[in-house]
């Protein structure tokens, strides 16, 4: 069975139609697809439907930012059920997002690049769901970077010089809202994380299962093959349900299509047995 459990449309900041992204993922064989776009489920409803005319079992999903010990962590709530709660969430992080942005751009401009509050709300196509993604793009469309990579090192990225800190809830209320939801909570990507030097991963993994962790992401476009197998080995020894997903956004060099990631192991519990269909 090929599963894909984290993918993002241009609801967030892919590039693609929820559509156009379920579509992708049929032509990979994916059996069971979810769209788990950043703090929105404006685009669920319309992958659901394409996925269900295309023969695929779809699982509606949302990636929530998380502040944790002043580090940003993404966390994927898997079949969500009710979606009040993340509709009100939606609304009240699109005005930080705004504000986020506009303080962005102003550090952008003390280094010498106008216009790029405007370039990126441009590719965004509103400001509901502006990210960083967005003014990386615009960078690398004016020629100041060669890549979005570059341009995170260069200038938004922790630590750089116009990089500025989120503010999004905590772990617990977050975990709180994804329970509520009747939606399974899953720590994406947990081998992204630069929680160092006064924290690690497992004093992360330890704090989400005690809020009701069950799961983590174990093989990702965002895990190299190692974090894969790192990853595999601390799933079985904490105790956790196995999830995987492309992670895809589209136009990111290296992040495989849909359902192209690196699969799980067989020897490991999945997600699926937490999700009702």
């Amino acid at each position: 069975m090929v599963i894909d459990l984290h993918t993002h449309s241009n609801a967030s900041d892919g590039i693609l139609p929820p559509e156009e992204v379920a579509r992708l993922a049929k032509s990979a064989k994916v059996d069971v697809f979810a769209l788990t776009d950043h703090d929105t489920v404006a685009g669920v409803k319309n992958a659901q439907k394409a996925s269900l005319a295309l023969g695929m079992r779809f699982v509606a999903g949302c990636e929530l930012s998380v502040t944790w010990h002043e580090t940003t962590i993404h966390v994927v709530a898997l079949g969500i059920r009710d979606d009040a709660l993340f509709l009100a969430r939606a609304q009240e992080l699109s005005t930080l997002r705004e504000a986020r942005a506009r303080k962005i751009a102003s550090l952008l401009s003390d280094c010498g690049l106008e216009g790029t509050f405007d370039k990126a709300v441009a590719i965004a196509g509103n400001m509901l769901n502006i990210s960083r993604r967005h003014f990386a793009i615009a960078l690398v469309k004016d020629g100041i970077v060669k890549t979005e990579d570059e341009a995170f090192e260069r200038f938004l990225g922790e630590k750089a010089r116009a990089f500025v800190p989120s503010g999004w809830h905590a772990l617990a209320p977050t975990m709180e809202m994804i329970a509520a939801s009747g939606a399974v909570p899953v720590m994406a990507h947990p081998g992204r994380y630069k929680v160092g030097p006064t924290h690690t991963i497992e004093e992360l993994l330890r704090e989400f299962k005690v809020l009701g962790g069950k799961t983590i992401e174990v093989t990702t476009g965002s895990h190299t093959h190692d974090e894969g197998i790192r990853f595999a080995k601390v799933a079985r020894e904490m105790g956790f349900y196995a999830s995987t997903g492309s992670d895809f956004h589209g136009g990111r060099p290296g992040r495989p299509q849909p359902g192209c990631q690196e699969p799980l192991p067989t020897n490991l519990p999945t997600v699926l047995e937490l999700l009702d269909f």
